[in-house]
């Protein structure tokens, strides 16, 4: 075949798709575009005051990296608060934690909670005793513990997640939370 001005933008096309189907075959079998790296650091750090900001009907989960060198039943000093950015409405606050691994596992941990929150062995929770009234704060925990029965490997990461949760104050809660231990509804 010739090349002349009437077949040159053909060519010129069919060069430049083979050009371009050969450097995304190229792309997709190195993994390119979907190289990652399995990544556990955040900002937070453990031992450091930590604020979770919550409204009505919202959960927020915070997270930080956990060695493996720690035993079960230390005690690790940790204080979380939490604050109700509500301008309006008084909010019911539960709370729980846990330990999540690299291999989709959770262990249980605990927390040495402060006044005015109690725990239900049933569900896991952290029960804040009534509710927590519009643009105030309250601490959740002074301590962090790893369970008794939680056995950590030494030369692995984990993430330790606690998990927030909250309903305006005029909602059943015995319909949404029903082992819920707040005293004061």
């Amino acid at each position: 075949m010739k090349i002349n001005k009437e077949n040159f933008g053909w060519i010129f096309s069919c060069v430049m798709l083979a050009l371009l189907l050969a450097l995304s075959i190229y792309l997709g079998l190195s993994g390119f575009y979907f190289k990652t790296q399995s990544n556990y650091t955040t900002d937070l750090v453990l031992g450091k005051n930590i604020q979770v900001d919550i409204a009505e009907n919202q959960s927020n989960a915070i997270s930080f990296n956990l060695d493996g060198s720690y035993l079960s039943g230390d005690r690790l000093p940790q204080i979380i608060s939490i604050k109700n950015t509500e301008e309006e409405d008084s909010i019911y606050l539960r709370a729980k934690i846990f330990i999540y691994t690299s291999d989709n596992r959770t262990f249980d941990m605990g927390m040495v909670e402060t006044i005015n929150w109690n725990f239900n062995d049933k569900d896991g929770y952290y029960y804040f005793d009534g509710t927590l009234l519009k643009q105030e704060k309250v601490t959740l925990c002074s301590h962090v513990f790893i369970d008794e029965n939680t056995c950590l490997s030494t030369n692995k990461k984990y993430i330790v997640t606690i998990v927030v949760e909250a309903l305006k104050d005029d909602v059943d809660l015995q319909k949404i939370w029903p082992l819920n231990t707040i005293k004061n509804v």
